[in-house]
């Protein structure tokens, strides 16, 4: 449970970031976390598809396609 919460803080804090700050994505340990991160950093809806979670993988491509 802390592991989710420290990984979807970070995904807050680097998802807000720049494209040219995606390198802080690589930072989050979790892997469905890390994925969205630099589809919103990059925006590109295809990084959706590396999350696992479907219903994350939903939510990822809803975000990142507005």
């Amino acid at each position: 449970m802390h592991r989710t919460l420290t990984a979807l803080a970070a995904l807050l804090i680097a998802g807000s970031t720049h494209a040219a700050d995606a390198g802080a994505c690589y930072s989050i340990p979790d892997h469905d976390a890390r994925a969205w991160c630099l589809a919103r950093a990059h925006k590109d809806s295809s990084r959706c598809y590396s999350v696992q979670d479907a219903s994350k993988r939903a939510e990822c491509l809803a975000e990142v396609r507005r």
